[in-house]
């Protein structure tokens, strides 16, 4: 298939070939009637004359059209190249920035793994906040620009030269690449920030009378409603071992409430990672009991369990297993924190590929304890099947 400017050689071509027939076609015409008078070769070269002068109009209407095409085009490729320069200059300031928030993200990681809680102000994590929220809503609108240019570059497919259309595309693919990275290095980075605000928040707080039981059933309903697909597909298995009587105490609900949310939070993570290698049926286990002037509260699961070597490490600040854009690895600290905060502990037991039980155990302070039982049975079980 002939390029555009090939065409336009051509068609040029052929309007001076035909200028030059038209020309002798005249010049016959005329000598003819000249010397021989009016007569049919005469007439035959008039009209074969006015034939070709009539095609070579037809033929630089058309050569006419091409050029005006070809220049539009040219325009339109030297409109495309400037904006492949400019892409190529703002993905190379995005590759720089990519590459300097990745090294920030791994300092900020490593610097908050050895600095303590009491040396972070929330002055510091404001300034990191605003110009990351800065970079996430700048890489977003880069983005869709980035859309934007792909969408103009496909209706001008066919229109420009091949090669230019490919460096573009080429371009703007490495540019997409780029932005998914920034967006997802800064919302990981964002993660770790909140959560170092986290850590600074006072988590004694307003204590008031709360009953125990209640506060548990929340958890688990909240669980069930975030994980309402994975519990269906996996038919994980969900057991609440309540107290016969209703148990009052004088808690942080809302901090207390947190902490029972990430265990029951990572024994979910353990059961379905455990449920993606090997079939197996699934469960969680929450049960409160009343063991002298202490409320045991007991989440177990028969997921995926600790490895030994690391038990000691899962209550540490930023330590996790998961990768960074799953968590922090501030969870399981935190929950330690509440619950020493109400002058509990926490403890844990696990086997790896058996089991993990975190007992959380509270001192009753002021508590009442009801005659008349909830209306909800002693023990509950809830299993839902895909």
């Amino acid at each position: 298939m002939s390029t555009l400017a090939e065409e336009i050689k051509q068609l040029q071509g052929r309007v001076k070939l035909l200028e030059r027939l038209t020309n002798a076609g005249w010049c016959i015409m005329a000598l003819t009637f000249i010397f021989l008078g009016r007569n049919d070769l005469g007439i035959l070269t008039l009209i074969c004359t006015v034939s070709m002068l009539i095609y070579r109009l037809i033929l630089k209407r058309k050569l006419a059209i091409k050029e005006d095409l070809a220049k539009e085009v040219e325009e339109r490729t030297e409109q495309i190249r400037s904006e492949k320069n400019a892409i190529q200059e703002e993905s190379d300031k995005l590759a720089a920035a990519l590459s300097a928030l990745s090294e920030a993200q791994d300092e900020l990681v490593r610097k908050e793994r050895m600095a303590t809680v009491g040396q972070l102000t929330q002055g510091l994590v404001d300034r990191i906040l605003n110009p990351l929220n800065y970079i996430n809503n700048f890489a977003s609108l880069s983005e869709g620009l980035a859309k934007e240019l792909r969408e103009n570059l496909e209706g001008q497919k066919g229109k420009i030269p091949q090669d230019v259309y490919e460096d573009s595309e080429e371009l703007l693919d490495m540019m997409s690449d780029n932005l998914k990275k920034i967006s997802a290095h800064g919302y990981n980075t964002v993660r770790i920030v909140k959560a170092m605000e986290e850590l600074l928040k006072d988590r004694v707080g307003v204590l008031i009378l709360t009953n125990m039981n209640t506060l548990c059933r929340i958890a688990l309903e909240k669980l069930k409603k975030s994980y309402e697909k994975e519990i269906q597909e996996k038919n994980v298995r969900i057991v609440f071992d309540n107290l016969s009587l209703s148990l009052m105490m004088e808690v942080n609900a809302d901090e207390l409430g947190k902490a029972i949310d990430g265990v029951l939070k990572n024994a979910m993570y353990a059961v379905l990672r455990k449920a993606e290698q090997v079939a197996y049926s699934p469960e969680i286990y929450l049960g409160l009991k009343v063991n002298g002037d202490q409320l045991d509260i007991t989440i177990r699961d028969n997921g995926t369990g600790i490895d030994e070597k690391i038990k000691d490490k899962i209550f540490a600040p930023f330590f996790t297993t998961k990768t960074t854009g799953e968590a922090a690895g501030v969870g399981l600290y935190l929950c330690r924190e509440i619950v020493q905060n109400h002058r509990g502990r926490i403890e844990v037991e696990s086997q790896k590929g058996e089991y993990t039980q975190f007992l959380i155990s509270l001192p009753i302070y002021s508590f009442k304890q009801h005659k008349q039982p909830e209306p909800e049975e002693a023990e509950e079980e809830e299993q839902t099947h895909g």
